[in-house]
């Protein structure tokens, strides 16, 4: 079973679907504030101007409140050229069972020269993922009733920088085995993805 993860544009939180993928509005916190705490007033700025867009908002949120999964980034407003970058990416299960594997993607189109995704350390999970120039791609064991899993994708920004530092995650619940390649996840539901998207700004 495949489930899409559908962007919702009134919420913090959007969903991982059942067999199919599911995307969360990006949190923004300050650079001032290290704890990267998310903030509502992002989310709370989007609304309908048309018959047509209310009727996409309404399917969106229908499709996030019935999915499995919940998927929250958080990221700060400006980061360094040079520096690493920190994301926070936290799943949820939102079951009352467990949850089929997770397929989770990462990725940074330009600015950065190496981005990973980690665990923390001494967590009972590890993370199945690609270590790539501009992303990372994991399959995760399912999770059980009222768990979570926290992750922290770190982009290094390259020396030379500018402008904004644009990152993108998303990803599916699929029910598939844990050594499957994550590459070839990402060519199957690639098209499909509707990505939650962060925007930095690069200072110097």
């Amino acid at each position: 079973m495949r489930t899409l993860i559908r962007k919702s544009t009134t919420s913090l939180v959007a969903s991982l679907a059942a067999g199919a993928l599911v995307v969360s509005v990006p949190t923004a916190a300050s650079a001032s504030a290290p704890s990267m705490a998310p903030t509502a007033a992002r989310a709370a700025s989007t609304t309908s101007t048309s018959a047509s867009t209310s009727a996409s908002t309404s399917s969106a949120t229908t499709a996030a409140a019935a999915a499995p999964v919940s998927i929250k980034v958080s990221y700060p407003y400006r980061v360094r050229a040079g520096r690493v970058v920190s994301f926070k990416v936290t799943l949820v299960n939102k079951l009352k069972t467990r949850t089929d594997e997770i397929f989770l993607a990462a990725k940074f189109p330009k600015n950065v020269t190496k981005a990973r995704i980690y665990v923390p350390q001494g967590s009972r999970y590890n993370e199945r993922c690609t270590r790539e120039r501009i992303r990372a791609l994991c399959v995760l064991p399912g999770l059980k009733k009222g768990r979570s899993y926290t992750f922290w994708a770190k982009a290094w920004v390259s020396g030379s920088a500018r402008g904004k530092l644009y990152g993108y995650f998303g990803g599916a619940v699929t029910d598939t085995p844990l050594n499957t390649d994550p590459k070839q996840l990402l060519n199957e539901f690639g098209g499909s993805i509707s990505w939650v998207k962060t925007k930095s700004t690069i200072t110097r």
